[in-house]
């Protein structure tokens, strides 16, 4: 069979573009689609990456708009603050970020084709256009996000929640008037638990210049995500509302297949997402690294039971996280705005603010976890009256 392209990649986002330069980079001949005209537009991402991202791709100075060093933790009548030393993320302009890594697959030899994906076949390698044009490839490459064409061909279930943010300029001392703190309000992130949203949370994100990303995923469709992002506005701040976003974020299902055939599956079309806080960005690119090394081995070899290994190594490198963030997502599911209220006075008697700060990380919070169970001060922190709840969630005897 003649192929039009070794690999096909169905979407041009961060992780598509991602996965794109590193093909090329092995020499192979790569196809971008997308039927976007503004590649990054419109915004569906918080746009808050770990420091750990110079670990996984490149982030050009240029699109990094503010430098976090922790956050204030917030219920409905506490909070803790979580501070580091040094910078610990970084809020970047999503799109600009998106427009750069795209450029830089193309300038690395791939080629981007404006055209809606409409069908895929992994039997064969065939990819139809909108256009009533079909391409062939060796391997096609789903980064086609949560509602991923390619996942449905391969029958997987999709599963996400709504999530709805808002870009908002807040007056400063309204700002620590809310923390309760004279800290510089430009270099923190607030995140807010509340029992209605959970197990999702709010989260208030510092751009420059007083302006914030003002967001939250839960269960809620989006007109009451709406209703709930307006009235705690309306109850904190000083405040102007200068646009509005909604997407989803996917939720992790170890049923899902990866591959299949001639098929592979990245990023939030693989459900890649962290369960407790909805990122995936750097996880994506990570499994980009991963997958590039099979899909360039599997084309060399002609073999396309290798790309199999990708999915093997990513399971093995993730699904132990992901289980103990779905262990913590489900505790938290079973607290009233009482309970975390009890919980919060609880971390705060136990010098928890401290162990956060010490060990907590956004990518990896399992480290945390591990902590808090080895002390004990998971016992501590909970209500007496959930506990057996709590060992049945961690599987404690």
């Amino acid at each position: 069979m003649n192929f039009d392209f070794d690999a096909v990649i169905v979407g041009a986002g961060p992780v598509g573009s991602t996965i794109a330069f590193y093909l090329c980079s092995n020499g192979l001949n790569v196809a971008i689609f997308d039927k976007k005209k503004q590649i990054g537009y419109p915004l569906q991402c918080a746009g808050i990456l770990s420091k750990h991202i110079f670990d996984t791709n490149e982030l050009p100075d240029e699109v990094v708009l503010n430098v976090v060093r922790g956050a204030f933790l917030h219920t409905q009548n506490h909070i803790l603050s979580v501070k580091k030393d040094e910078s610990v993320a970084y809020v970047i302009d999503r799109i600009a970020y998106d427009e750069f890594l795209l450029n830089r697959a193309i300038e690395n030899g791939a080629k981007f084709i404006n055209q809606k994906v409409i069908e895929v076949h992994g039997e064969n390698g065939i990819t139809l256009l909108s256009n009533n044009q079909k391409v062939k490839s060796k391997v096609i490459i789903g980064c086609d996000g949560y509602n991923s064409l390619l996942s449905k061909s391969m029958g997987n279930s999709q599963n996400n929640f709504p999530a709805s943010q808002m870009l908002v300029k807040i007056d400063d001392d309204s700002m620590k008037l809310f923390r309760n703190s004279g800290e510089n309000v430009e270099n923190y992130v607030d995140t807010y638990l509340l029992n209605d949203i959970l197990p999702g949370f709010l989260w208030v994100i510092p751009l420059k210049d007083d302006y914030y990303r003002v967001g939250l995923f839960s269960n809620q469709d989006h007109k009451i995500q709406d209703d709930v992002l307006k009235n705690f506005l309306d109850n904190n701040f000083e405040y102007e509302i200068i646009e509005k976003y909604k997407g989803f974020i996917p939720i992790f299902d170890d049923k899902n297949k990866l591959v299949e055939n001639r098929l592979l599956l990245i990023g939030d079309a693989a459900s890649q997402v962290k369960p407790t806080s909805g990122g995936g960005l750097l996880i994506a690119f990570d499994a980009c690294r991963m997958a590039s090394k099979f899909v360039s081995e599997a084309i060399g070899n002609d073999d396309m039971g290798i790309l199999r290994g990708y999915e093997k190594e990513f399971m093995k490198e993730y699904q132990k996280e992901f289980n103990y963030q779905f262990k913590v997502q489900k505790t938290l599911d079973l607290l009233s705005d009482e309970d975390l209220d009890y919980l919060f006075s609880k971390l705060r008697e136990n010098d928890c603010e401290r162990l956060i700060s010490e060990y907590g990380d956004m990518d990896t919070q399992s480290r945390l976890v591990k902590e808090f169970i080895k002390r004990g001060l998971i016992f501590k922190i909970v209500p007496s009256f959930l506990f057996k709840k709590v060992i049945k969630i961690f599987g404690f005897r």
